[in-house]
């Protein structure tokens, strides 16, 4: 068997401790589903938390002393750029943050990597739908330069979201896709399971 273990905030997180499964309603239970359907040996787990920071997953890591799994995703980062503009923060904290975030992320993946684990890293995304959130767009190429720059220094997978979301939502208008300019609507999510399930298995379930 196959442990697939997915780590993030509330995008991944999905009122997960309240499903009899404990996998939620959103992409991951999509993969999961469709890992079964193909007859896939994979147990799956969710490891999102609601309001989750870089910061806080890595301090949950840091203490479970039983964690492993052989593939590890990370959804993480749409929190920390919330900290970062809603806190008045001045640029130069801002710059702080920035590499706050940057190290504990490191600092996250140099520990996952010591089981051998695949991890794949998933890029943050956002729309500019609410119109708040169009300022917390430099950020969040910041941030995922960052991951991505991360990805290559570790030599680990690195999943593009934020461009291919957006020109879903431009195409068929942003409340198909996202319910508040932060979080999916089911064919969001739908969009995500896929993306992860082609990275894995190597074609698309649908």
């Amino acid at each position: 068997m196959t442990i697939l273990t997915c780590l993030g905030d509330s995008i991944t997180d999905c009122d997960h401790c309240f499903s009899r499964d404990f996998l939620g309603n959103g992409y991951v239970k999509m993969l999961s589903d469709c890992l079964k359907r193909d007859g896939s040996d994979y147990q799956v787990r969710n490891y999102g938390t609601d309001g989750f920071t870089i910061n806080r997953l890595l301090q949950r890591i840091q203490g479970d002393s039983d964690f492993t799994s052989d593939i590890i995703t990370i959804l993480i980062g749409i929190n920390d750029i919330g900290l970062i503009m809603n806190t008045d923060r001045t640029p130069f904290q801002q710059r702080n943050m920035l590499f706050s975030f940057y190290k504990c992320y490191a600092d996250l993946i140099t520990i996952l990597a010591k089981s051998n684990s695949r991890i794949i890293l998933m890029e943050p995304f956002l729309f500019p739908w609410p119109a708040c959130y169009r300022t917390w767009l430099p950020f969040r190429q910041k941030i995922s330069q960052m991951i991505h720059q991360l990805s290559e220094q570790f030599q680990i997978s690195y999943l593009t979201l934020h461009e291919e979301l957006n020109e879903k939502a431009r195409r068929y208008g942003y409340s198909e896709i996202t319910t508040d300019g932060i979080h999916l609507t089911e064919q969001g999510q739908k969009f995500l399971a896929d993306r992860l399930y082609k990275l894995i298995c190597g074609y698309s379930p649908y």
